[in-house]
């Protein structure tokens, strides 16, 4: 019914297929292909609700979870914008060197610049050079150390490889003071990896599974190899035959001593053969993703690596995996990675997504410059280091929250809080560092709202905390205003003490029923503030969203404000109609007796208040 955007009782294929893109689900996916079908054609006739049933059915909960919001990233239309914008402010960045120890690396264009995303839920971005091939080099490192602990466990493996960094370069000749490699992330402990991998088979075949292991982790595209790469790698690979003698002269390997030159060839062979996979941004997205969601791919739902692999692979790439850097990356960054020379950065967040930066220009430890300054950029934006959630400011985006709802977090609890007098939950706040001068859409501030409802413990602590005494709301009205508007004597002469002035042109007031001012009993008071947001911005998919999840289109806030009165307040035609077919109700006043058609006539907006008029 969220769907029905006139209140026909039908639904359209074109709704529908914006809502899923929306969503970040694509025509391709597997799981939608037949959804995707029975749309077609998109400007057919709409569907009744049983039909249109029918045409989801054989996405299951897909569809009804996308349209609900119950996606991990539930708004991904505004994601993927925001991803976007970071692109366009990294592609500028220049700086750094790509490659050129060998060839096929030193050939690549510089230039080149791609970034994707997969979620848990298989929700995709592609941008720029998504669809370029590019060398994967050292991020095959945590994937092989996956393959190796899927087939041995991780008691064997790590009786020949630590779980340490090193603290030295990543081809340093440096081994553990038990004689084994610091980690599989660095090229010693790499080979190592490669030495385990179906030993007892010839190279031929190990390196035939590496590759189907990588088809489970890509949901379905297999690898392509890059024979010039692995030759070039073998010519110029002295430095790792002399990690790998240096590590068999000490034992080191399975076998210890029975440990054959062969052997150790044949891991070197595999090694190299690895490294010079090629994969595309999207693919490798993918693989990230597979790691994040515990490893299950997101696309297929099959599972490609088993729960306590991966998460002894992202310990190691939280810990060990971005080189000389992975110590300040796990501090700034916070999330679990690994780079290669080849260009390419990928992140895991688990429960969240996977994430495939490429650009080939490399900084100094090997890293891709704008693939750390992209890392950076989202973390600043969005709450996704490890230890976000210890912060007490709520200064970055939670993506697994609706926008509008993260939004209205910002305010719900201070302004509740303020209108019913619950200092307790206000001096909580202020001591978590939350910025009680916030305001919401209609700019109305916790102030605003304690001197309205007579809450004079509330306004004196307020005051004393800093907040700004003279905000001004949408209509320009001060706290002074609503004071001296409810009549409180005392608040009045509190506010004047502090400097208040009252403004000349407040909110008028009209002939007030108590009857008609709708109430939100029952609701979450975060959904009533998200509602009013999203009506103001008319942002119709959150609230398709809100009304899926059973919020009523009728509710109000602390003001006695409607999703009604803020379409009418910006002019939004075709979301006050929405909001009128879906239960909004005509008559509704707010704190000052106005209704919507009021509120829309004071705004210029006069067909739009004849229309709405009770």
């Amino acid at each position: 019914h969220a769907l029905d955007n006139n209140g026909t009782g039908s639904v359209s294929r074109k709704v529908l297929i914006q809502t899923l893109k929306s969503a970040g689900l694509h025509r391709d996916d597997e799981r939608l292909k037949a959804v995707f079908a029975a749309m077609e054609p998109t400007d057919g006739p709409p569907l009744d609700f049983d039909q249109f049933a029918d045409a989801v059915s054989s996405a299951g909960s897909l569809v009804e979870r996308a349209v609900r919001g119950n996606l991990v990233v539930p708004e991904f239309a505004e994601f993927e914008s925001a991803m976007q914008a970071l692109y366009t402010e990294v592609s500028p960045n220049r700086e750094g060197k790509q490659a050129d120890y060998i060839p096929p690396l030193a050939e690549v264009d510089p230039e080149g610049f791609g970034v994707a995303l997969v979620t848990v839920d298989g929700q995709r971005l592609s941008l720029g050079d998504a669809g370029l091939d590019f060398s994967i080099q050292s991020t095959c490192k945590p994937f092989n150390y996956c393959f190796a602990l899927e087939e041995l466990g991780e008691e064997t493996v790590h009786r020949h490889i630590g779980r340490e960094p090193s603290g030295r370069g990543f081809n340093a000749y440096v081994l553990q003071a038990d004689n084994r490699p610091h980690n599989p992330m660095i090229n010693a402990g790499a080979i190592m990896c490669a030495s385990l991998i179906q030993r007892k088979m010839p190279t031929f075949k190990r390196f035939r599974h590496v590759v189907d292991c990588w088809r489970a982790l890509t949901g379905g595209s297999a690898p392509r190899f890059d024979a010039y790469m692995a030759m070039e790698e073998d010519r110029t690979g002295d430095r790792n035959r002399a990690l790998a003698y240096m590590m068999k002269n000490e034992g080191a390997f399975p076998g210890g001593e029975d440990f054959e030159d062969s052997d150790l060839r044949s891991a070197l062979e595999l090694y190299f053969k690895t490294c010079s996979l090629e994969l595309n941004t999207n693919e490798m997205a993918m693989a990230a993703a597979t790691l994040a969601n515990g490893g299950i791919n997101p696309a297929t739902g099959e599972r490609a690596l088993k729960r306590d692999t991966v998460r002894s692979c992202l310990s190691l790439m939280y810990s060990c995996g971005m080189y000389d850097f992975s110590g300040e990356f796990a501090f700034s960054i916070g999330v679990p990675a690994k780079s290669g020379v080849g260009g390419a950065v990928i992140l895991v967040v688990p429960g969240l997504f996977g994430l495939c930066i490429w650009s080939p220009r490399l900084d100094a430890v090997g890293n891709s410059v704008r693939g750390v300054d992209f890392a950076t950029r989202l973390v600043r934006k969005y709450a996704l280091h490890v230890f976000d959630g210890l912060k007490g400011s709520r200064d970055r985006i939670d993506p697994r929250v609706p926008y509008t709802r993260w939004r209205a977090s910002q305010t719900a609890e201070a302004l509740w809080a303020a209108s019913t007098g619950d200092l307790g939950t206000l001096r909580r706040l202020h001591v978590a560092g939350f910025n009680l001068n916030q305001g919401d859409y209609d700019r109305r501030t916790a102030l605003h709202l304690a001197a309205a409802d007579g809450h004079a413990d509330v306004v004196e602590f307020l005051l004393k905390t800093g907040v700004d005494s003279n905000a001004l709301d949408r209509w320009n009205g001060t706290a002074l205003n609503d004071a001296i508007l409810g009549g409180h004597t005392g608040i009045e002469a509190i506010l004047r003490a502090a400097g208040c002035v009252v403004s000349d042109n407040p909110h008028p007031r009209g002939d007030v029923d108590p009857s008609a001012i709708a109430g939100s009993t029952g609701v979450d008071p975060v959904d009533v503030v998200a509602l009013l947001w999203a009506a103001a911005d008319a942002d119709k998919p959150g609230l398709h969203r809100l009304l899926a999840n059973g919020v009523p289109m009728d509710v109000a806030d602390y003001d006695g404000r409607t999703a009604l009165h803020l379409a009418a307040a910006e002019g939004h035609t075709d979301v006050a109609e929405y909001l009128v077919a879906h239960g909004a109700v005509l008559s509704t006043q707010d704190r000052w007796g106005s209704t919507a058609s009021e509120e829309a006539r004071r705004n210029g907006h006069n067909a739009l208040a004849k229309k709405l008029a009770p």
